[in-house]
């Protein structure tokens, strides 16, 4: 979440909680005893943030770490002795009580007050970091909701309100979600039952939330990233990101990062942590669990021979030259630009700084890429112009949906769920319920499921015979060329769908990771002998204007081998 709404939503967490649903007002010196607002409650709840039982013992925790000198002093009922050897849980004691009163004038300080406001703000970047990669990214005003709803009533009272909750999630979907509480008897426990509380809370999000801030675009991240050029451990500026990073509590899996560690995803972590797009992109110092979080997100995408988009983030493997990449990530940075099969990258601890790199697409380092899901167009599906139908589904299926083929695609995602309409809601299609990555459809119409996203139409042929379904239209990439011919063009989109058979000419012929006789050779299959037939299913340019093939040999096993060397069967 940006940094300027989670103050909003601790504003507005304080008002309903303490400040008589007034924004901008609390009481930091609230104190409820056990059993006061439901018998349910077992223990005592304390301060602006309404912190119940193990939440009260960490706030008095924090406020005892941030000043022991003066927690001693205030403390003459024993309050450090209870919090090591009491149960919070059961912590109940009287309102009207002695210790009561001493914890009371302990979170009215000047360091309590000030230690409320740090908690409920991290405690708020640990629910959107938690619901994120959960239920995957959404817009700031969202996320307040979920937050506000998890807050209130844990993460269980989430997971049924989104359950009834269309995709994608905004506020408004949520709180219409929460309104239909009220007549919901399922459960006793119904945080929807609080009318009152819930619409001040979606009133207050309308109208104080930053919405300018929660537009983030690729060139949010990579303005940080520009700004960092030039840091290095030499002038000492690279400190700077990762004092950045570990600023920002908790830290993943607890680990502050040295000076002498390696930095790279750290900076690409400290740049979403600068830019507001944390929520986008997670943060990690560690490349590998980095990519965990991306696939948690559901932004991973497994493919290093694609083309990427500015804002994609870049994941390498070191230790192997070839694709498919599916080895251990071991360096990371940002796509800034692709043009004529190069990506030009920004990495921290490139050479010990943050510096520029240019690769080739589909090099063979490549690991693969996660795609953040940014406001703008920027990141928009390549979704070609075609006329949309309807949202509900008829009776009979496809309906009168055109079944001519329009052009072909080719699925770009490891596997890619078949409908029987368009929409996750629905059933999978029977003879083809999944499409693997490279598998080649036709597109006869895009349809817009409930949420206004496009779906694609398509032809699908293969041991069913030709069978039409819906596929989301974000994990098609179009062909340019839709027969199998030896006039391919390179548009700069690497398909690993076989267009026609080759058999090779010369003697020998090397099979390398790019186009280009600089680039190595694979190691799988680095060599192919006159006679030998290959799938050729791409095309490529190398830098000198030469003519590259990109084949498949054996079914399983991919790499480039110059055009004039191969001729149609």
């Amino acid at each position: 979440m940006n940094s300027k709404n989670i103050d909003v939503l601790r504003k507005i967490l304080y008002a309903v909680e303490t400040g008589g649903q007034v924004y901008g007002k609390q009481r930091y010196d609230a104190f409820v005893g056990a059993g006061a607002n439901t018998p349910n409650e077992k223990a005592i709840t304390i301060g602006a943030g309404q912190w119940y039982a193990q939440e009260a013992k960490r706030l008095l925790q924090e406020i005892q770490r941030a000043d022991p000198a003066q927690f001693k002093k205030i403390d003459t009922q024993g309050i450090a002795g209870d919090l090591l050897h009491k149960n919070w849980s059961r912590y109940a004691i009287s309102p009207t009580s002695a210790k009561a009163k001493c914890i009371i004038r302990i979170i009215s300080t000047s360091v309590g007050i000030k230690t409320q406001d740090k908690l409920m703000g991290t405690q708020i970047q640990e629910y959107a970091e938690n619901i994120t990669k959960t239920y995957g990214a959404m817009p700031d005003t969202a996320m307040m909701e979920c937050i506000n709803i998890i807050h209130q009533g844990g993460s269980a009272a989430l997971k049924r309100i989104l359950g009834k909750t269309a995709k994608p999630y905004t506020a408004e979907r949520i709180y219409a979600a929460l309104c239909t509480d009220p007549a919901d008897k399922s459960n006793n426990n119904q945080v929807g039952d609080y009318t009152r509380r819930q619409k001040k809370v979606y009133e207050m999000i309308k109208k104080y939330c930053n919405e300018e801030a929660m537009e983030k675009t690729a060139q949010d991240v990579l303005n940080i990233m520009r700004s960092w050029l030039g840091y290095s451990e030499a002038n000492g500026k690279f400190k700077q990101i990762i004092d950045l990073y570990n600023s920002v509590k908790p830290l993943p899996r607890g680990y502050a990062v040295k000076y002498t560690d390696e930095w790279c995803d750290t900076t690409v972590s400290a740049a979403g942590i600068k830019s507001g797009c944390s929520n986008l992109i997670g943060r990690e110092c560690g490349c590998e669990e980095h990519v965990n979080i991306f696939k948690a997100m559901g932004i991973w995408i497994e493919d290093g021979t694609i083309t990427p988009k500015p804002g994609d983030i870049i994941l390498y493997n070191w230790d192997q030259s070839y694709q498919p990449n599916n080895g251990y990530s071991d360096h990371i940075g940002y796509v800034e630009s692709v043009s004529n099969g190069q990506i030009t990258c920004i990495e921290g601890n490139k050479g010990e700084a943050v510096a520029r790199r240019v690769i080739s697409v589909g090099n063979g380092n490549i690991r693969g890429y996660a795609r953040p899901k940014y406001s703008g167009t920027g990141t928009a599906p390549n979704v070609p112009n075609a006329p949309s139908k309807p949202t509900t589904p008829p009776a009979s299926g496809g309906g009168n949906l055109n079944k001519n083929v329009a052009w072909y695609g080719v699925v770009n995602t490891g596997t890619l769920k078949v409908r029987t309409w368009a929409g996750s809601e629905n059933p999978q299609l029977k003879s083809y319920p999944t499409l693997t990555q490279g598998t080649k459809v036709g597109v006869c119409e895009t349809v817009k499921d409930k949420s206004g996203d496009a779906w694609y139409y398509v032809k699908i042929t293969g041991n069913q015979g030709e069978k039409y379904g819906f596929v989301a239209a974000e994990y098609i990439t179009k062909q340019t060329t839709s027969k199998p011919n030896t006039e391919m063009k390179d548009d700069g989109v690497i398909s690993k769908t076989p267009q026609w058979t080759g058999k090779v000419t010369a003697d020998v012929l090397k099979v390398r990771t790019w186009a280009g006789t600089n680039n190595p050779l694979i190691r799988s299959w680095p060599k192919l002998n006159r006679g030998n037939l290959v799938d050729v299913c791409d095309v490529v340019n190398a830098t000198d204007g030469s003519r590259w093939y990109y084949i498949r040999i054996a079914g399983k096993y991919y790499g480039f081998v110059s055009a004039q060397y191969i001729k149609q069967k």
